[in-house]
């Protein structure tokens, strides 16, 4: 009696997640399945019931045992909801397709399940490779942070140790000039002292003799000429020593003048500073982790966009300016252009109207070579007439980065140099810095990377110019503000 007793308490007991069995009445023991017809859950004795009672009926679908039965019921018709209604997006019952959802559409509850099942995987599997990339993400992240933290200390180390040299020069160069100064002190104080010394004697001399003179001058008027003439012929002549030196004392007998130039180049440091700083500070904002600094770059250099335009007085024969001068062509018939003094007559090069110096300019150029074309800053003092030495970068008035289909020189004073950049660049940025002496190429159609960078030392105005090697080669100036309100628009 005790052992059916247990057996009957372990039947009948439940956890608190189990489902109940809709049947057993006293101690409810736990249901093994649910029909989704009778909307009723049974334990194992009274599923065997059930499925006895409906052996041959079909609709009785039994699952596993499953509460909340009441969220399955449609609420306006009491009936199980075995549909679903794609364009209301919700769970119904066949007697709603007959009414309000008549003409959505309809699929059994079923389908759709195996349909979102799909749908989940694939979710699931984005999600699964979102965490990968992201894990990806933040181990790079992490590095990236690591190493800019890295440069941010070599960097911050290599300025304190350029300036700390900087400041140990000027202050070497200071301890030169306090020298200079005092040295000089020391000579012109031992010459004046020396001097000083030597002048109470000589002008003790000097009194002795102005008195005898003096002397002298009252026997020559008492007409006593013989005393006179003895007294003259017995006094020595005044000696070269006794020439009193010339003083001159005046404001530039002091050091004003070398005070004035420590100042002159204390001036022309801080005027160097000043223009540097912006550079400096150019390619410090240049750096960061985040946004790339590709893009960070041209956007520094839009901030120094110039609007250039091609001066036709200076285009060659062979040259066809289109675009309201802003577009030039290559063409194998000679154009109708009147003659003029500033015109390439041998050369298929051209200038373009705008004097470059004083605040930095950034331009942009689309090309397209046959053979190659040239990109220059030139003065304006270039020879025009005749093909030697007129080609942008082989004079001295010039300097061009010359640009084939893969490969780059660039030229000054007939030198070229070839330049370690292979990567093909249809449009190419301009960076000048005329008071710096700074002339950069960058390749805009490849993450802005560095072409060239010239340091010159400019001695006046330079103008934007192009050449062209073959014909059929074509350049464009490229109107960078357009291409900016085109893109916020």
């Amino acid at each position: 009696m005790k052992e059916e007793t247990d057996i009957s308490l372990g039947l009948s007991s439940t956890e608190p997640s189990d489902v109940e069995c809709s049947s057993c009445t006293g101690r409810k023991r736990k249901a093994e399945k649910t029909c989704l017809l009778c909307l009723s859950s049974y334990c194992e004795d009274h599923l065997n019931a059930h499925n006895d009672l409906h052996a041959n009926a079909k609709r009785h679908k039994l699952v596993a045992a499953t509460g909340k039965l009441e969220e399955r019921i449609c609420p306006e018709h009491d009936k199980l909801m075995e549909v679903f209604c794609r364009t209301d997006k919700q769970c119904i019952c066949h007697m709603c397709i007959t009414q309000k959802h008549r003409t959505h559409d309809v699929v059994s509850i079923d389908h759709e399940v195996a349909d979102v099942k799909l749908k989940l995987a694939k979710t699931q599997r984005e999600i699964t490779d979102r965490i990968t990339s992201r894990e990806s993400d933040m181990q790079a992240l992490q590095q990236a942070i690591e190493d800019f933290q890295a440069s941010t200390r070599q960097a911050v180390e290599a300025n304190e140790k350029s300036f700390t040299e900087l400041i140990r020069t000027i202050e070497l160069r200071q301890g030169e000039v306090k020298k200079l100064i005092l040295d000089q002190e020391e000579e012109a104080m031992k010459k004046a002292t020396e001097l000083l010394k030597r002048l109470p004697s000589e002008i003790t001399d000097l009194k002795r003799r102005d008195f005898e003179l003096q002397r002298l001058e009252r026997l020559s008027q008492a007409d006593n000429g013989v005393c006179f003439l003895q007294g003259i012929l017995s006094t020595p002549p005044l000696s070269s020593s006794m020439s009193s030196p010339v003083l001159y004392v005046h404001p530039y007998s002091s050091f004003q003048l070398a005070m004035e130039a420590v100042l002159d180049l204390i001036k022309q440091i801080n005027h160097v500073c000043n223009l540097h700083f912006a550079n400096i500070s150019k390619h410090v904002q240049t750096a960061d982790i985040l946004k790339s600094p590709e893009l960070k770059m041209r956007d520094l250099l839009l901030q120094n966009t110039s609007k250039l335009t091609l001066n036709p007085d200076t285009a060659h024969m062979s040259l066809r300016l289109s675009k309201e001068n802003k577009e030039v062509n290559a063409m194998p018939q000679a154009q109708d252009y009147k003659s003029h003094p500033d015109r390439f007559d041998c050369r298929a090069q051209i200038l373009c109207k705008e004097r470059l110096q004083g605040t930095p300019q950034y331009w942009e150029v689309e090309y397209n070579a046959n053979i190659w074309v040239c990109i220059a800053v030139s003065y304006t003092g270039i020879y025009r007439k005749g093909k030697k030495g007129v080609l942008f970068g082989r004079n001295r008035c010039s300097w061009g980065l010359r640009c084939y289909s893969t490969s780059y020189q660039f030229w000054h004073d007939n030198k070229y140099i070839a330049v370690n950049h292979n990567k093909r660049c249809p449009r190419i940025g301009v960076y000048l810095d005329h008071g710096l002496g700074i002339l950069e190429f960058y390749n805009v159609c490849n993450d802005m990377s560095l072409i060239y960078k010239a340091q010159i030392n400019f001695t006046e105005p330079v103008y934007a110019g192009f050449g062209m090697g073959g014909k059929g080669s074509q350049i464009k100036l490229c109107d960078l503000k357009e291409e900016e309100e085109a893109m916020m628009d």
